[in-house]
């Protein structure tokens, strides 16, 4: 039920766009969202920016004399790449982002800027995974909800600057969704059930926060006009 749950997002975008424009509307809609490939620049930054942040909180706190877990996938390096591609699938990134980027953020900004829009999106991004606070085992259960909520905020204006910069593409956004959610498995940062290893995900979040705030107050590209508009809304 949890799994069909996650898909929520994009279910209601296909559902809404579906009743605004009908059948026709609705492909129309969907070949605009998944359009021609972004720049390999923006696909790689969208892969590999979630490592660097990652790698960097680690860093920091191995510097300051912390110590890290092992990585969930040191025993077994093959289970990388079959979890990105399970991640793409149900972790996330599909049952998603055709919702948050790609119906809702397009809407959303051309009405209050791509500003206002990706940190009020980030809020409901954040209220969207609450019930899993609740769910024993989940990754959400062991983490502080206010630190995580902060995290989904910045992720999310991240996330419309990408969107942005490549002409409301939402293909680079699901690697960046996916690159997010499973390159933890490599770099140990995540908060463990125990409680233990906090300090390098706020480390994680901190950075985050301060990239968000470099695009918040330098990015203005009129970008509120972008993204695709379903036929007959």
């Amino acid at each position: 039920m949890g799994l069909v749950g996650g898909f929520g997002p994009s279910l209601a975008a296909l559902v809404v766009v579906n009743h605004q424009a009908g059948w026709g509307g609705l492909r129309h809609w969907l070949k605009c969202c998944i359009r021609r490939p972004a720049p390999s620049r923006w696909m790689a930054l969208a892969f590999f920016f979630p490592l660097i942040v990652m790698s960097l909180a680690a860093a920091a706190h191995v510097a300051l004399g912390g110590t890290l877990p092992r990585s969930p996938a040191a025993d077994h390096p093959w289970l990388v790449a079959a979890n990105f591609f399970l991640v793409f699938l149900v972790g996330g990134p599909v049952g998603e982002e055709l919702g948050w980027r790609g119906y809702a953020l397009p809407a959303m900004q051309r009405r209050w800027g791509w500003r206002i829009a990706s940190l009020m999106l980030g809020g409901a991004w954040a209220l969207w995974h609450l019930p899993l606070f609740f769910v024993k085992g989940s990754a959400q259960s062991h983490l502080p909800m206010g630190l995580y909520a902060l995290s989904t905020v910045a992720s999310s204006v991240l996330f419309a600057w990408l969107y942005n910069r490549t002409m409301g593409s939402v293909l680079p956004v699901l690697v960046l969704h996916t690159a997010v959610n499973a390159w933890t498995l490599v770099i140990p940062v995540m908060v463990m059930a125990d409680g233990s290893n906090l300090r390098p995900f706020q480390m994680m979040v901190s950075i985050l926060v301060f990239v968000a705030m470099l695009l918040l107050l330098h990015c203005d590209d009129g970008s509120e006009d972008q993204g695709p508009v379903p036929a007959g809304s």
